[in-house]
């Protein structure tokens, strides 16, 4: 994004900069002498092909050391993050050698990168400085015949300089267009991607739902994966109903549960709620009727009371935020912060403990009052004998 400010704030008002200076002089040659204009663009086809010729070699190493760049980013928050995991197993060498290495390869990229450059700024010169000085032969000879006036050549001289370096300084534009092409490439991959729907559903609800919820023969399978996840599944969840999911790890339990708010879309077989299919359901309004507390539930780097009072939509009492908190037993918790329910949470809850964020993330869910209410192992954290 900030290699496409510059391109945008620099290079592209550069690049009409220069056309206008171009076509400005270029006129002007054209009014004292149609041959002494001709000449000195002779040299503009040079500058345009050496030009291509490095922004094709510069995009490809720019491309590459954007892509080191990002390793090296990755790497180094991986390391950040977990620094904790680091220190516990003694890897400290490890991490560093290995962020050293990723580094270095970022330095060659870049080098190269560089070495392109500077590449290009001699050729261009060689290539004007020879236009410029044939330019002038040319004009002093036109002079010495009487082919032109003394006058004439030295108005000449002084504009055939504004021609030829707006020609060299658009030819390092072209080559310095291509970082903003990468980064332009980049940020489009992102724009292309296809957006969720949220008003998908052709079902048009009268009232609220009850909550009744049928599987039939679900089948599940993530895309580009051969294997399937869910294999026939069949279950029904009356209305206030509490339906628990066993399973060993990987069996597919948090995939079955992130159908419900469509997340994912079941490949085979039937979801029904209160007797409609899933997916006539729009994912807004699924979404309004369901609430989850995940495993790893994520918290915002806010205050608990934010935290806590998260998508429920409308301004809530405090009265309300307390007691939801006091039902998912975190009240007490927070009361004795300095700040209570006003105290900051680091950037995912990282202040708190699990249990603790676990709690909070609980007390969000009740406090949205959700009609189907998901509990995806939401007390792992929590120690056994404050669970209740």
């Amino acid at each position: 994004m900030d290699a496409l400010r510059r391109f945008f704030s620099e290079q592209a008002i550069g690049v009409g900069r220069i056309l206008l200076l171009f076509t400005i002089n270029f006129s002007a040659l054209l009014s004292l002498n149609v041959t002494l204009a001709l000449i000195s663009i002779i040299v503009v086809p040079f500058i345009f092909v050496t030009s291509i010729f490095f922004f094709r070699r510069v995009t490809k190493a720019y491309e590459a050391y954007q892509e080191q760049e990002a390793v090296l980013s990755t790497t180094l928050q991986e390391n950040l993050t977990g620094v904790r995991v680091v220190k516990a197993f003694a890897r400290q060498s490890y991490e560093r050698d290995k962020f050293e290495k990723e580094n270095w390869e970022k330095f060659q990229r870049g080098k190269r990168l560089s070495i392109m450059h500077s590449l290009f700024w001699p050729a261009s010169d060689i290539i004007c400085g020879f236009q410029m000085l044939g330019g002038f032969t040319v004009g002093a000879l036109m002079a010495i015949n009487g082919s032109i006036s003394v006058g004439t050549y030295l108005a000449y001289a002084g504009l055939v300089v504004w021609l030829i370096w707006p020609m060299r300084n658009l030819g390092r534009l072209i080559v310095q267009t291509s970082t903003g092409m990468v980064s332009f490439g980049r940020v489009l991959e992102i724009i292309k991607q296809d957006r969720e729907p949220l008003e998908d559903g052709d079902h048009q609800l009268q009232g609220e739902i009850r909550g009744e919820l049928v599987f039939r023969d679900v089948c599940f399978e993530y895309d580009g994966e051969e294997a399937s996840v869910l294999e026939e599944i069949s279950f029904r969840c009356a209305p206030g109903e509490a339906v628990a999911l066993l399973g060993s790890t990987g069996s597919g339990k948090t995939s079955l549960v992130n159908l419900l708010p469509r997340f994912y879309e079941y490949t085979a077989g039937s979801i029904t709620l209160d007797g409609v299919e899933l997916k006539r359901y729009s994912r807004k309004f699924l979404r309004s009727q369901v609430g989850i507390v995940e495993q790893e539930p994520f918290l915002f780097s806010r205050s608990i009371r934010e935290n806590i009072t998260y998508g429920v939509g409308r301004d809530v009492p405090q009265e309300e935020v307390e007691a939801a908190a006091r039902a998912a037993a975190i009240h007490d918790v927070v009361m004795s912060f300095p700040d209570g329910y006003n105290t900051l949470v680091g950037e995912k809850g990282v202040t708190l403990s699990g249990g603790q964020k676990q709690r909070v993330a609980i007390a969000r869910t009740l406090l949205k009052n959700p009609r189907i209410l998901i509990l995806d192992d939401s007390t792992s954290s929590v120690d056994f004998r404050d669970r209740s």
